[in-house]
């Protein structure tokens, strides 16, 4: 039997809301097996540099533990005792990345969601260079903060059509071989393969956008990406099978931003570094990437409604079919 009142609904304690959070799910179960043993510490440097370089007054932090062994848990505990941790999530058991993303992304209130794996180095000014791209170009949904050209048409063909778009080399070289020595790769790597109009390599010349002095390119990774809440609010319910499974994530989530009629866009720096299992020297821990934006705030913008998303896709059957014409044309 209740008696009395409880106070807290007389004292109404309004809530406050920001307008970015930052989703980092992490699964490191030892640290006996050589892809795993610096894992621990690699996490410690993409908090680190994750809180270094954010504004916490518009920037939350949900850190997803998928029931990580002792060394990791204590790392990420270390921040969230800090207070740096705005939600803490601790799993029983691995459930990989995709569900925990999509669930906490699903009960977010802020307007602008970045997931990020948590074996990112993050660079300060990636979060206004993200926020200016959001500014500049109102059709940008997912934006990437280094440069992904060679997915310019993944799930991502809507700006061929409604957009100024322009080709030609916006990224440095030096940028490209940053993002192909986080992933491993030789010579052109990721950037190989014939792109533009089937005659150019990606490392040679990319697509992409300009605003005034901002240039952007077509296409973004989902290792790491800013989106908008709506591409998650009407995200189709569906369970996710697997803890870890190729192309997952672009089979469940990747594809939404198309139906929406956003861009899939990314910078043409490299503002984060994928670290992989590797610890990074020197030279990459101290990069400092020139020309920072100055402190901005994310834009309002109108999230798309159920009628638009039906019209949107009757539309996008069309797309697609004048897509594979000029495809075979060599027009794109």
């Amino acid at each position: 039997m209740r008696k009395g009142i409880n106070p807290e609904k007389i004292n109404l304690t309004k809530l406050k809301h920001k307008s970015h959070r930052v989703i980092v799910p992490f699964w490191i179960p030892n640290v006996t097996d050589d892809y795993f043993k610096h894992q621990p510490e690699i996490l410690r440097l993409c908090l680190q540099s994750l809180i270094n370089s954010i504004d916490f007054s518009r920037t939350n932090i949900t850190l997803i533990n998928n029931n990580s062994c002792t060394e990791a848990t204590d790392i990420a505990e270390e921040f969230v005792k800090k207070g740096f941790i705005d939600k803490y999530v601790k799993q029983i058991e691995n459930r990989g990345k995709l569900e925990v993303i999509i669930a906490e992304a699903k009960g977010a209130t802020e307007d602008f969601i970045t997931i990020s794996d948590a074996d990112m180095l993050f660079y300060s000014g990636w979060e206004n260079t993200v926020i200016q791209i959001f500014t500049k170009f109102k059709r940008a949904g997912v934006v990437t903060c280094y440069p992904m050209p060679q997915h310019a048409f993944h799930f991502n063909i809507s700006w061929i059509f409604t957009s100024c778009w322009k080709s030609g080399s916006i990224v440095e070289k030096k940028e490209m071989d940053l993002v192909n020595h986080s992933c491993g790769q030789d010579g052109l790597g990721w950037f190989k393969n014939l792109g533009v109009r089937k005659k150019y390599s990606w490392y040679d010349k990319q697509y992409y956008l300009q605003k005034d002095d901002i240039k952007v390119c077509l296409g973004a990774s989902h290792a790491l990406a800013t989106m908008k809440r709506d591409i998650f609010q009407h995200l189709p319910f569906k369970k996710v099978e697997f803890a870890m499974k190729r192309s997952y994530i672009a089979e469940h989530l990747d594809y939404f931003s198309e139906f929406l009629g956003y861009y899939r866009l990314s910078t043409p720096k490299c503002w984060a570094y994928h670290m992989g299992d590797t610890l990074p020297d020197d030279e990459i821990l101290k990069r400092k990437v020139s020309d920072s934006p100055k402190t901005m705030q994310f834009p309002e913008y109108k999230r798309r409604s159920g009628r638009y998303i039906w019209w949107h896709k009757k539309r996008l059957i069309i797309m697609v079919i004048f897509f594979h014409v000029f495809s075979k044309i060599k027009f794109i």
